[in-house]
């Protein structure tokens, strides 16, 4: 479960957020991979290095693997995989293709290799995608992901009935399961939402008259499910106002992404409770990476273009309630 939203100020600063919401505590940390470190976790005979420095939210598996939900490289390309259960459909049994990945190693792949969209649009079509679990959850993820770069053109990626599917993401919102367009279908079961008040209404000797301000968005759903959260997305997204600058950009994405957090306990899965665990904002243009946590709800920022990009070893912020940045080994 999780909830994605792009959108671009009116300064040009282009912007993809998102939440990560899981039943299994992921211990993402931001994290910093220069160029030529990168060793993807599946992979180990696997020779390419990667071409771009990057950030984002990761999980170490040992000293040299890492697994990233989401990220921002330097040159301006975003990128975040989100829960596709029950769609997700990978392209496992083509084996005609350049390059070859397990569901979970497709973030740092992009965000490695490619600086725009069309090259991740090119890129993913010389890919095999392959039925490979993720060890430390002992399953295989079923993910789809979206994209967007600096000039605020935003894609959708998703494999089904093992064939690969490239949608423009005209809405700027992406969710989970049903696949995109069908997302985009469901948004005409609201055209009637809107901001403005509703008026009286008379009916005989009757006037009624709203309990209060907000009575446009009546019918507005409030549940967590993929569809309700991306109506929900959709609309708080369409009817924000004055978004001038980053600043106005990413204050107002965490505003409405507040929206769709998951309080731990709300959801319960069979042997858990989805919660969100973390939210980010990336800004394409300006290289900055601002994230809070579930248990540090104050917003910080990286900002990727103050790093080495040719670094010998990578970095790793604390995600918890310190500032403290840790110097960890990635690949010498």
């Amino acid at each position: 479960m999780c909830t994605s939203i792009t959108m671009t100020t009116k300064d040009q600063n282009v912007l993809l957020a998102r939440t990560m919401d899981f039943a299994v505590v992921l211990d993402g940390e931001p994290t910093f991979i220069p160029r030529n470190k990168f060793v993807f976790v599946n992979d180990e005979a696997y020779d390419r290095k990667n071409d771009y420095a990057f950030v984002g939210m990761a999980r170490q598996v040992d000293q040299e693997h890492f697994v990233f939900a989401d990220g921002l490289n330097e040159k301006g390309l975003s990128c975040a995989a989100l829960y596709f259960s029950g769609y997700a459909d990978y392209n496992s049994q083509d084996e005609d293709k350049k390059y070859t990945l397990a569901p979970h190693d497709v973030v740092p792949f992009l965000l490695s290799t490619c600086s725009t969209t069309e090259e991740v649009v090119r890129t993913m079509k010389n890919a095999q995608v392959e039925n490979t679990a993720l060890d430390f959850l002992g399953i295989v993820l079923p993910l789809h992901w979206v994209i967007t770069d600096t000039t605020g053109k935003s894609i959708v990626v998703e494999y089904t009935d093992q064939t690969l599917h490239i949608h423009e993401n005209s809405i700027g919102v992406m969710t989970n399961s049903p696949d995109y367009k069908w997302h985009t279908t469901n948004l005409r079961n609201y055209i009637g939402l809107q901001p403005s008040q509703k008026t009286e209404v008379h009916l005989k000797d009757m006037v009624m008259k709203p309990f209060g301000e907000g009575a446009g968005a009546f019918g507005l759903p409030g549940d967590f499910t993929p569809p309700s959260r991306f109506v929900r997305a959709t609309f708080l997204k369409n009817c924000l106002q004055d978004i001038k600058t980053e600043l106005d950009g990413v204050t107002s994405l965490f505003h409405v992404l507040a929206n769709v957090d998951i309080p731990k306990g709300v959801v319960k899965t069979t042997q858990a409770y989805d919660y969100t665990q973390y939210t980010t904002v990336m800004v394409n243009n300006s290289l900055n990476y601002y994230y809070k946590t579930y248990n540090n709800q104050r917003i910080r920022c990286i900002q990727l273009g103050n790093e080495d990009f040719d670094a010998t070893s990578g970095k790793i912020w604390s995600s918890g309630d310190t500032e403290d940045i840790l110097y960890r080994n990635t690949k010498q």
